[in-house]
C-alpha cells in the first residue's frame, strides 16, 4: 500500500510540472488540424509503453485539445474529464459530485462518473478498467480530474489512436455514448462469476478478485475448457475445479466489489491473458499445478499459473 500512494503521489507532482511548464507554451499552437495525408495506426498499451514520458498533444477529430495529455508512467495517458468531455460532446453538464466524492459528465444519452484513486470508470451502468496489467487510476490534481485517455474516450463512443509521425495521440468522436450495462451485461454471466471471484477472493483486494475472473474468462477462452462461465466454475473434467462449487461456498451472497470485479472483467479486464490456474499455497492439498504449471504472478494469499 506504501508503495501504491507513493506512486499515486509520484503522478500528482508529474502532472502538476507539466501543467506549470506547459501553459506557456500551449497558447499559440491551439486548434491545429491534422494533415489530412497523415493516416495513424490503432493504439494500444504496448504502443504506449514504448513512448518517452512527455507532454503529448491530442487531436480530436483534426483539432488540437486545448491541453495536452501526459505519459505518466507504463505508458497511461491521462487528460483532463472536463477538457475531454467538452470536446467528445455535445453540451455535456460537468460536475462534482460532493455526495459521492466524484466527477460526473451527464448527457440526454450518457452518465459517466470518475472517483479519484478509483481504478475505473462507470458509464451507463457499465464498469470499465482504465487497463488491465498495469492498472491506473483516476487523480485529481488542484481540483482536477485526470482521467487514462483510452478508457474515457470508449465510454464516450470515441476511438483512440496514435500517430507515429506526429507523435500525437487522435481521437474520433463516435456516438458520444456506450451501450447500457442493463444490456451489455447478461445477468446469468455476472451472477456466477461474482460468486466466484467473491468465494475464492472476496477477502482480497480488487486487483486479486479481478485476477481470479481473469481465469475464468481466460479458461472460457481457451478450448481446453468449457466456453461459458457456468461451464467453466462447474467444469468437473479432470475433477473439482473450483473448492467452492464443492463446500458450497459458491451460493454466498457476493460482495457489492465482488460485483463491480466481475462486471470490470466481462467489460475486458485482464490482470493476464495467460494465467488458467491459481492456489493459496498454504491451504492447498494438491500440488500438481505447482508442478505442472509456469508461474506467472502472486497476489494477496494466490499465486497464478499459466
Amino acid at each position: 500500500m506504501k508503495l501504491k500512494h507513493k506512486n499515486n503521489r509520484r503522478i500528482r507532482r508529474r502532472i502538476a510540472a507539466l501543467l506549470t511548464a506547459l501553459t506557456l507554451t500551449l497558447l499559440p499552437s491551439l486548434c491545429q488540424p491534422v494533415s489530412a495525408h497523415e493516416t495513424p495506426a490503432v493504439i494500444s498499451e504496448t504502443d504506449m509503453q514504448h513512448i518517452p514520458y512527455a507532454a503529448v498533444p491530442v487531436y480530436i477529430d483534426g483539432v488540437r485539445c486545448p491541453t495536452d495529455a501526459y505519459i505518466i508512467e507504463n505508458g497511461v495517458t491521462y487528460l483532463p474529464l472536463r477538457t475531454l468531455a467538452g470536446q467528445m460532446l455535445d453540451n455535456p453538464a460537468v460536475y462534482w459530485d460532493t455526495q459521492n466524492g466524484c466527477a460526473v459528465v451527464r448527457t440526454d444519452a450518457l452518465l459517466l462518473t470518475a472517483k479519484p484513486g478509483a481504478c475505473y470508470l462507470t458509464a451507463n451502468g457499465r464498469y470499465l478498467a482504465l487497463s488491465g496489467q498495469y492498472p491506473p487510476e483516476n487523480t485529481l490534481v488542484n481540483g482536477v480530474t485526470y482521467v487514462p485517455l483510452r478508457s474515457a474516450v470508449r465510454a464516450m463512443g470515441g476511438t483512440v489512436y496514435w500517430n507515429a509521425s506526429r507523435h500525437a495521440v487522435e481521437i474520433m468522436r463516435g456516438t458520444g455514448t456506450i451501450t447500457a450495462g442493463d444490456r451489455h451485461y447478461n445477468a446469468d454471466t455476472v451472477y456466477w462469476l461474482s460468486r466466484i471471484i467473491y468465494a475464492e477472493s472476496g477477502a482480497e483486494p480488487l486487483r486479486g478478485q479481478l485476477a481470479v475472473g481473469s481465469v475464468v474468462m481466460n479458461r472460457v477462452s481457451s478450448p481446453q475448457f468449457p466456453n461459458t462461465v457456468y461451464g467453466v466454475i462447474f467444469d468437473r473434467k479432470w475433477g473439482v475445479q473450483f473448492t467452492p462449487t464443492a463446500n458450497g461456498a459458491i451460493y454466498k451472497t457476493p460482495s457489492e466489489e465482488s460485483i463491480i470485479a466481475a462486471k470490470l472483467t466481462l467489460d475486458g479486464c485482464r490482470i493476464s491473458e495467460d494465467a488458467l490456474y491459481f492456489l493459496d499455497p498454504r491451504q492447498a492439498s494438491n500440488f500438481w499445478i505447482v508442478n505442472n504449471r509456469q508461474a506467472l504472478f502472486s497476489i494477496g494469499c494466490h499465486d497464478f499459473y499459466s
